[in-house]
């Protein structure tokens, strides 16, 4: 079932990227085991709403994500409506998911959610390198680095940030530094409260860290880009290193 939500994620551009991600923020005392028992309640959701679902670790840490993806945000009520009640889809997620785990199962983890959130794409703000065929790398991309980022207070600076990150992406591919970065804004919700949500992702840490490196250098080296970068009115507040379950 995955693999076919995997797929049918990934058919086009505007299909790559899903338009609304909901994400139930949690923390745990057993994050891997809360994964497990997360990854194992998409599978059997999907099942129910037919909703591409997928779960993310925080490296080093106890917090996991829960996100579910939509198309756009009336797909999202309408499955939050046929979300409850005896005959709603988490109902039946849930008889199907207590044949291998039961409530001390979850509860033995000391789960705790914190925060549902909802955030929608920024197609124009986020770089796939021209030519990626994102059907056969996204499932080798398990490496994410989710930075947030606030816009700094001033007029005009929501546009002279989206202006310096469409720079930023012309000038990378000058550059020839091709890599996957998404952009994101809250709907609801949203980490520390910042404006933006940017996710790059790679197929391992290391891996990520070793192309950053590499693009950075030809970055520093570059007039346009200290140029791009010399105005900038964002503030990161946070990044997490994070591995994605589908």
């Amino acid at each position: 079932m995955k693999k076919l939500f995997l797929i049918l994620f990934t058919v086009s551009l505007s299909a790559q990227v899903p338009a609304i991600v909901e994400v139930e923020e949690w923390v745990s005392d057993n994050p891997k085991k809360l994964v497990e028992m997360f990854n194992h309640w998409t599978d059997l959701e999907a099942e129910q709403n037919g909703v591409y679902s997928f779960v993310l670790e925080v490296i080093d840490g106890n917090k996991v994500y829960l996100c579910r993806t939509f198309d756009d945000m009336g797909q999202m009520v309408k499955k939050e409506e046929d979300r409850w009640g005896d005959e709603g889809w988490q109902s039946k997620t849930f008889q199907n998911w207590d044949k291998k785990y039961d409530w001390q199962d979850f509860s033995g983890v000391n789960p705790e959610r914190l925060m549902t959130h909802v955030f929608y794409h920024w197609e124009e703000l986020s770089y796939i390198p021209e030519g990626m065929n994102l059907e056969e790398q996204l499932p080798n991309l398990k490496f994410r680095r989710n930075i947030t980022m606030d816009i700094q207070n001033g007029d005009g600076n929501w546009d002279k940030f989206q202006n310096q990150i469409k720079a930023g992406i012309e000038n990378d591919k000058k550059l020839k530094n091709n890599y996957v970065r998404l952009m994101y804004s809250p709907v609801y919700g949203g980490i520390r409260g910042a404006d933006f949500l940017m996710i790059v992702m790679d197929e391992s840490r290391a891996s990520y860290y070793n192309g950053l490196a590499e693009r950075n250098k030809k970055r520093d080296n570059d007039d346009d880009w200290n140029s791009i970068q010399n105005d900038n009115v964002a503030n990161w507040i946070d990044e997490e290193d994070i591995m994605v379950h589908y």
